[in-house]
């Protein structure tokens, strides 16, 4: 059953998207003629469709995804009746044991969620899709099971056209058949990001103390000594030269101390991360978390720009901003491997997007959410490439879009420094940086490149 129960009207009002009256005028509208409050909302223009879907980026434990070429097995499709989908506008996607994936216009819609557990028996996780692909995918998938027949929407109907060149449509359905063979297993991603390991209870129980006032460094340090190979790791980064300390730091209390509680927690993680995915794989991840941990730097000098209005979380946030390139590596490893290490930015979602079906920002976005990572921090990890879409967290995203294109530039001989200041005002005014200071964090992010400031591994490993 969804945890979320509070109504969708309630919410938009509270976030600020709505006004008192446009609600009121839309629930009025929707007891007189039927119909979904939220398509109320847009047809009285007092909602756009991308501000909604921007609302639902931000709820917790709400991802989407797109329903374009993919395949669904006919056992899916099966599970809900016809009636159910086209009035709710759902379609079933996956199932895994008890777990049925859903697509649905409007994730939040408990009530239908609640209705498809009883009806399936399942435990339904809801996935945000557009209505358009829903409305496809039922007209495409409910006439090929069998026992349900055809019957395609008037609309549909008005959209057939007469027969055209075979040969043409040979071409087409051809092209149509290997779009779906090359996504049929897609849908089973987010199934798979789901059972990823677990955070170990190390990482689970410093993550707690960040949110309790009552719980000291001490209790922090007792936990970390409990664990030996991650307070060896804690040490080993407290000692590196990301925080040149003048004197080596020799006990866990004192790392502790001197690094703070959150800085802590993000050793904490990192290490956790690196031996969930490091242990037995094939894959080298080593140049991954040479870049992660030099944007998590890069990350930290541009923060520390701000002073006392720096935001938290922005080291973990850079740390952890591709760790969906990791888990598409995990879960789809035959066609991830196929796309060069080396693309970046568009390039890179783009050719994931085709390979696989699902960018790495949404894969992590989907990995922090399984992990109860802090809202900012999975904000910049769903939107490093879209940061101006950021309304959780928007310096935070702002701030590590900026560090990984500057981390990645900074120290290439012939970059126009003039020219890339210029490319980043957009980010340099969300962050609230002035141009001379973006002068200065530009100089010393190319200053540690150059001067060859890399995260060795044995950092983080030990």
């Amino acid at each position: 059953m969804s945890p979320i129960k509070r109504r969708i009207g309630e919410m938009l009002l509270d976030d600020g998207l709505i006004s008192a009256g446009q609600l009121s005028q839309a629930l009025e509208s929707q007891a007189k003629s039927g119909g979904k409050l939220v398509e109320k909302l847009i047809a009285h223009g007092s909602l756009t469709f991308d501000d909604f879907v921007r609302f639902l980026s931000r709820q917790p434990g709400i991802a989407s995804i797109d329903l374009t070429n993919y395949h669904i097995p006919e056992d899916y499709v099966s599970l809900v009746p016809r009636e159910i989908v086209l009035k709710h506008e759902v379609f079933p996607i996956d199932k895994m044991g008890r777990l049925l994936t859903l697509g649905m216009v409007c994730p939040l819609d408990s009530a239908t969620i609640d209705k498809i557990s009883e009806i399936t028996g399942l435990k339904v996780k809801p996935i945000l899709c557009s209505p358009d692909h829903i409305r496809a995918a039922i007209r495409r998938y409910y006439s090929l099971v069998p026992g349900v027949p055809d019957e395609p929407t008037p609309s549909a109907l008005k959209a057939r056209k007469p027969k055209t060149n075979k040969a043409k449509n040979a071409t087409n359905n051809v092209a149509k058949a290997d779009s779906g063979l090359k996504l049929k297993r897609v849908p089973g991603l987010l199934t798979n990001l789901t059972s990823l390991p677990a955070l170990p209870v190390t990482v689970r129980k410093v993550q707690e103390a960040m949110g309790n006032m009552s719980v000291t460094l001490s209790d922090v340090t007792e936990t970390i000594l409990q664990d030996p190979p991650v307070a060896a790791k804690v040490l080993s980064v407290a000692n590196s030269a990301a925080y040149g300390f003048p004197n080596k730091v020799s006990s866990v209390d004192l790392a502790v101390a001197l690094m703070g509680l959150k800085e802590t927690y993000s050793i904490v993680l990192s290490a956790a991360i690196i031996n969930l995915f490091d242990k037995g794989k094939q894959t080298d991840y080593a140049i991954f978390w040479e870049e992660a941990l030099n944007c998590a730097a890069a990350c930290r000098t541009i923060a520390n720009l701000k002073g006392k209005a720096a935001p938290d979380g922005v080291f973990t946030a850079g740390l952890l901003h591709d760790i969906g390139r990791i888990a598409l590596l995990e879960t789809a490893p035959d066609r991830y491997a196929q796309i060069d290490p080396q693309l970046a930015g568009a390039e890179l979602t783009a050719m994931e997007e085709e390979l696989v079906g699902l960018t790495h920002a949404e894969a992590g976005f989907e990995l922090a959410t399984n992990w109860n990572l802090p809202a900012d921090i999975a904000e910049a990890i769903r939107l490093h490439h879209q940061p101006d879409l950021s309304t959780e967290a928007p310096t935070v995203v702002a701030i590590v879009a900026l560090a990984e294109a500057w981390s990645r530039t900074a120290a290439i001989e012939g970059t126009d420094k003039a020219q890339a200041l210029l490319d980043s005002q957009a980010l340099l005014d969300q962050i609230g940086l002035d141009m001379a200071q973006a002068s200065f964090a530009f100089d010393e992010i190319s200053r540690q490149e150059r001067s060859h400031f890399q995260w060795d591994k044995a950092n983080i490993t030990g």
